[in-house]
């Protein structure tokens, strides 16, 4: 029986595919700003049920501006924004002649939404123009692996899932999830290689394989913390069967940047 997962999914993955594939760069780009923000702010919403002083619009406009940055200027100028963002956004709060009373982890939760998001969305962004003609197998690569093992993990977790791994934090991840999570990796890994990358050699596919296998789900479980503490199931419930932008994102965002340097060090040997 086909529910809100599968058809959510099923309207959502021709346009994904489209714009990584068929479309210029700057349209995944722009997709990714927009996911970005949307994302940053569920989590912003998270952070203010546990620290009600956190603010909203600093940290969404200072990623905002920081993403194009990053992707403007590649890696050499990433440290720059960052350290931008981390100085500026206690000065926005100062400004803003916010309440003293809890300043402090309302600015240290508001530059972590910013610095957060400006890594992982600005790693998913180069993943499509930092490799020139391969840019779309790289990033398509990484997207499909993701989600073939998020789906293995899903399914066999749902169906044989008896030993929890995280019970405090995802009461419903279990060791057979993660067991058919990375099974699907690696199977995802030789599809890719198979359909559209044979430039990928098995001596980077493999590695990256892993590599997924034990990202995906600890970004997963990251967000959980959130969430957990804020007593909440979801981040949001703008996408059926699959939560809100924060949920559907976050083990593609956490892993990319763990990708994009994999790729970065193998680029010469292509």
């Amino acid at each position: 029986m086909i529910g809100n997962r599968e058809t959510t999914a099923f309207l959502l993955l021709p346009a994904i595919l489209g714009a990584i594939v068929f479309l210029p760069p700057w349209v995944f780009l722009a997709a990714v700003w927009v996911v970005s923000l949307l994302a940053a702010r569920e989590l912003v919403a998270i952070l203010r049920r546990v620290h009600p002083p956190t603010p909203t619009l600093p940290p969404l406009l200072a990623l905002a501006l920081a993403l194009p940055a990053i992707w403007l200027g590649g890696l050499p100028g990433a440290g720059a924004v960052l350290a931008a963002v981390v100085l500026l956004v206690p000065v926005a709060h100062l400004l803003a002649g916010r309440p003293v009373a809890g300043a402090s982890g309302a600015i240290a939760g508001a530059v972590f939404v910013a610095v957060y998001f400006a890594v992982t969305g600005g790693a998913m962004g180069l993943l499509r123009i930092a490799f020139g003609e391969l840019g779309w197998k790289v990033l398509l690569t990484h997207c499909l692996v993701i989600w073939g093992g998020d789906s293995g993990a899903y399914y066999v977790g749902t169906r044989f899932g008896r030993h929890r791994l995280a019970p405090v934090v995802s009461p419903k991840k279990s060791w057979e999830g993660i067991a058919g999570g990375t099974a699907l990796s690696f199977f995802a890994v030789w599809v890719c290689r198979t359909v559209f990358f044979p430039e990928l050699p098995w001596s980077v596919g493999l590695p990256l394989a892993a590599l997924l296998s034990l990202l995906a789900p600890l970004g997963d479980l990251v967000e959980s913390l959130f969430k957990r503490d804020a007593g909440v199931k979801d981040s949001a419930d703008t996408l059926p069967g699959h939560g809100g932008f924060l949920d559907r994102t976050d083990s593609l965002f956490f892993a990319a940047p763990f990708v994009l340097a994999l790729f970065l060090a193998v680029r010469n040997a292509w």
